[in-house]
């Protein structure tokens, strides 16, 4: 079930999709542009925490890396990191 799953999100459109998203938002962090940082310290830290690994999700499932291991793939499963990213972009600018 896990592997089909997987299998649903593992397309090129959508590594694209994990790709750019993890970029955009890696910018935003790093200079913190419309103060995307300073936003997001009124968020709960476990939000930001999340945040983060969703990045990673992004930034793995977007160059390609192919993960073999199913637990793996459950912890970085892609639906995930668009949610935690889509959460990064709703509390700092839409909200």
């Amino acid at each position: 079930m896990i592997n089909s799953a997987y299998q649903l999100f593992n397309k090129g459109s959508f590594r694209t999709l994990s790709f750019l998203l993890a970029i955009v938002i890696t910018i935003c962090f790093f200079f913190n542009i419309n103060q995307f940082s300073t936003n997001l310290r009124s968020a709960h830290p476990s939000a930001i925490l999340f945040i983060i690994w969703s990045l990673g999700i992004g930034w793995s499932h977007g160059i390609g890396f192919e993960i073999r291991n199913a637990f793996f793939k459950l912890i970085f499963m892609p639906v995930l990191g668009y949610v935690g990213m889509f959460l990064a972009i709703y509390l700092s600018w839409l909200s």
